[in-house]
């Protein structure tokens, strides 16, 4: 029975370590252990929001990530506790009697703590490679945890600039598009360009650290599900214009550059997006896609409403209209 506690410990060691060194380091998106850890709390966060308000959204990218660490510690602390008590007398206290299942477990929290042997030592010398292993683990794992945390402050920073940079243009799709047009060209063109950088900016950052998708705003002004959507659809109105000709070159860049967006969130993020059966008619929006392909902007927005559905919003937010 004890041979069975190792190999178990050691599945779940592995496993986890591979998912915590996949999602903080690679920069590939997050691991199995990770991603459901987060799809699971993300639906802890709706159904709290549904009890007590949009006022719970505040709290919504900090509940995942917490959610995320607690599970690597819990699985990493069950993993290496398995492998000690592969052999329970391999740990004693400074009598020489051997531990506990409660002082096995101790002991193993304090090793990963990186705070020494405490009053409990291993008596073997696979247990003490063991302890030296992971006493250097832990170090690494709460080290590159702050990293990984500094990092995602940071791209949070990047999408607040983003969502505050697209809700000064304007609060409806329309309202957008005659922003831009009334700019000088110059600064018109300045003002696409510092989009489209901060899209591009976003989306890598959405990639790299998925638990930014999680991140989301009480006050709709915030929401940057919302904003990119008005955004969206305003250059879908100013491309298939007659006044927006003359910002044909800038516009497609900002476009291509959410359409990238928008192929990452359908790739990596469709299981935590709701799902629309009944997307909106095109002929309740501003834009009813006449130059643009029909299918194209049908697929575009499908996504976009996942997006703003997961926040709780409707097409009427998208419009101004709420």
């Amino acid at each position: 029975m004890e041979i069975f506690y190792l190999f178990i410990g050691v599945f779940i060691l592995m496993f986890t370590i591979y998912d915590f060194f996949f999602t903080t380091l690679s920069g590939s998106g997050a691991g199995f252990i990770s991603e459901h850890t987060s799809i699971f709390s993300d639906r802890i966060i709706q159904k709290l929001v549904k009890v007590f308000g949009r006022s719970i959204y505040k709290t919504h990218g900090l509940f995942v990530n917490l959610m995320v660490l607690a599970v690597w510690i819990l699985l990493v602390w069950l993993g290496l506790f398995l492998v000690y008590s592969w052999n329970p007398e391999a740990i004693t206290n400074s009598n020489g009697r051997p531990a506990n299942f409660v002082e096995r477990l101790y002991y193993t929290g304090y090793i990963l703590s990186t705070l020494g042997l405490g009053n409990f030592k291993p008596t073997s010398e696979f247990y003490e490679i063991v302890t030296a292993l992971f006493s250097i683990f832990g170090f690494i794992f709460f080290t590159s945890s702050m990293t990984y945390f500094i990092s995602v402050s940071s791209a949070l920073v990047n999408k607040r600039t983003l969502t505050k940079s697209i809700f000064n243009l304007g609060k409806s799709p329309g309202e957008i598009a005659n922003k831009i047009l009334s700019l000088n060209s110059s600064y018109a063109y300045q003002q696409l360009l510092n989009l489209q950088e901060m899209i591009d900016k976003h989306s890598v950052n959405h990639h790299a650290y998925p638990v930014i998708h999680y991140y989301t705003e009480a006050k709709p002004k915030n929401c940057l599900s919302l904003n990119l959507t008005r955004l969206d659809e305003a250059l879908s109105i100013l491309i298939d214009s007659e006044d927006g000709r003359e910002l044909q070159q800038e516009l497609e860049p900002v476009r291509s550059s959410i359409t990238y967006f928008l192929e990452n969130l359908s790739e990596n993020f469709s299981r935590s997006l709701p799902t629309v059966e009944n997307p909106v008619d095109k002929n309740q929006l501003p834009y009813s896609g006449n130059v643009l392909k029909g299918e194209d902007l049908k697929n575009r927005r499908r996504v976009l409403e996942k997006l703003f559905k997961s926040e709780d919003f409707t097409w009427k937010d998208v419009l101004g209209n709420a």
